[in-house]
């Protein structure tokens, strides 16, 4: 505080710009007692407000490094899903730093279409404001690599209005390959007892039944009296041949040389309609669609088998329609019938196992499914990314 004679307007304004918060004439020296008041006031609000800073930063520097040492990965976004926080796990998968993330849309950071549909999936929590938990998903590194991760969304908020959010995503890869392998050797067990009963006991069968057929020609001419009860046995070991094969095919379902997936899901409808006494059918649309790993089209097919079955037996439908499509990067399996519905299936009793094990294998495809009611009967769509659909389950375990 300058006290002064006389001061000059341009030395005043030297002054403050030095450092002074006010100055006082000596003519007026009633005022110093309010200005010294004001100037502590004021230092003592520098001060705190010099702390306050010192103490937000210090935050920062704490939050920037706790979010930096977590294993999972960690950013936020704004309202239009633009990248305000990101934490080093993500630049590492990312392959990119800081300052190449921040501001930007993860898509424009990375462009495989999983990171779309975590956008997607991100309008969605800001739209509604309802959090996402534990979603997974798999995602295609840039190396190629596929990783599994469970991802939580949970909206940020100013004031009333959502602002943004923040995605944790954790890594669940070695996890997911357990799932797979424990699964594979479910498979890979079955597909083994079906070649046992069709080339083991099924040729056996078959070979005894083509002694039978010596045994009625001579019969016939020898001792026709026995000829009836050979022919009883005859049709009941037919109908044994029949019923192996019928297992056998159930066991392992789709043969991949002899027309994969399409094959085994027109071999399925024909099967529901001889069943079920219904109408029930399969379209590809007369696409030639890619060769998928042995292991997807098994879920494939099990997610349809019993789609069709919860038709038939809980929903009462008389027809039902099975379409595969390759559409774009994904491919789409729906299953539509006219039955009564999917909520007045499960109040009659329809077992709900089913679906969860129907959306258990649509996770393992990287997909997702969903159950729809048009208003009369019943519609699930399967769609997954045909890339994961090729993908051999070797190079998930080489991920981890």
């Amino acid at each position: 505080i300058f006290v002064s004679g006389s001061l000059g307007e341009e030395r005043a304004i030297e002054a403050l710009k030095s450092g002074a918060t006010d100055y006082v004439l000596k003519d007026r020296l009633q005022r110093l007692p309010a200005v010294v008041r004001r100037a502590l006031t004021e230092a003592r609000e520098r001060r705190e407000r010099r702390s306050a800073e010192l103490a937000l930063e210090e935050q920062r520097v704490l939050l920037a490094t706790l979010i930096d040492s977590l294993p999972e990965i960690v950013y936020a976004v704004d309202i239009e899903n633009r990248v305000t926080v990101v934490n080093q796990p993500l630049l590492d998968t990312l392959r990119k730093k800081r300052e190449e993330v921040i501001g930007r849309r993860l898509s424009e950071a990375w462009t495989e279409e999983n990171v779309v549909d975590l956008e997607a999936q991100a309008v969605t929590t800001m739209r509604t404001g309802r959090p996402l938990t534990d979603e997974e998903r798999a995602w295609i590194l840039p190396d190629g690599s596929v990783r599994w991760f469970t991802i939580t969304h949970a909206p940020l908020r100013d004031r009333d209005a959502v602002s943004g959010l923040v995605c944790t995503v954790q890594e669940v890869t070695a996890r997911k390959a357990l799932e797979q392998e424990i699964l594979e050797i479910s498979n890979r067990e079955q597909r083994r007892l079906g070649s046992d009963l069709h080339d083991g006991l099924g040729q056996e069968l078959t070979g005894l039944s083509l002694l039978l057929k010596g045994l009625e020609v001579q019969l016939s001419r020898e001792s026709p009296q026995y000829l009836s009860q050979v022919m009883k046995i005859s049709d009941l070991l037919a109908r044994a041949i029949q019923s192996t094969r019928s297992l056998a095919r159930g066991l392992a379902p789709v043969n991949l040389e002899r027309g994969g997936l399409p094959e085994a899901l027109r071999h399925l409808a024909v099967r529901c309609t001889d069943m079920y006494n219904l109408d029930c059918t399969f379209s590809n649309g007369g696409q030639k669609l890619p060769d998928l790993e042995e292991g997807a089209a098994t879920h494939l097919f099990r997610i349809a088998q019993e789609a069709t079955t919860n038709a038939a037996r809980y929903a009462r439908a008389k027809s039902i329609d099975i379409a595969l499509r390759a559409t774009g990067r994904r491919l789409q399996l729906s299953i539509a019938d006219d039955g009564i519905g999917l909520s007045a299936g499960l109040a009659q009793g329809r077992p709900g196992m089913g679906l969860k094990i129907m959306e258990y294998r649509a996770r393992m495809l990287g997909g997702t499914i969903n159950f729809e009611e048009p208003g009369a009967g019943t519609r699930i769509v399967l769609s997954a990314p045909l890339s994961l659909l090729r993908q051999s389950s070797n190079k998930l375990r080489r991920a981890i």
